[in-house]
């Protein structure tokens, strides 16, 4: 699931994301991704990775973020936050503490989320 509030980055990331294989959904604001989680757990699915970017108008990224960990039905999922702006030492930690990873929107920005989603969702591979 992609969350932002920037309808340009949501189409852009949509694009990329399947044309690397991915399914995309996604979703405008923090508010939008909190009902999108709960219609996804009543209806019985939940998402592999949440895109989630930082600086939104109605519930920002770190409020969206919280909640998701917070909630044992969802906690397990993995969560990429991203941002255009710089970050604080203490932001990032905050992301680590939750085993997430951060990715700032750049010049190749959309490779690098494609290359991380690729790493997070990859099956493990079994030992012989």
């Amino acid at each position: 699931m992609v969350v932002d509030d920037d309808p340009t980055m949501l189409t852009l990331m949509h694009r990329v994301l399947e044309d690397a294989g991915f399914e995309a959904t996604t979703v405008n604001g923090g508010r939008a991704a909190l009902k999108e989680l709960c219609r996804a757990t009543l209806n019985g699915g939940l998402y592999d990775a949440i895109l989630l970017d930082i600086a939104m108008p109605d519930i920002n990224g770190w409020r969206v973020l919280d909640a998701v960990k917070s909630n044992p039905l969802w906690a397990d999922m993995r969560v990429i936050v991203v941002s255009g702006f710089v970050q604080s030492p203490q932001a990032l930690m905050r992301v680590a503490r939750y085993d997430g990873v951060f990715v700032e929107k750049s010049a190749d920005f959309d490779r690098t989320v494609v290359n991380v989603l690729g790493r997070l969702t990859a099956e493990p591979v079994a030992q012989s």
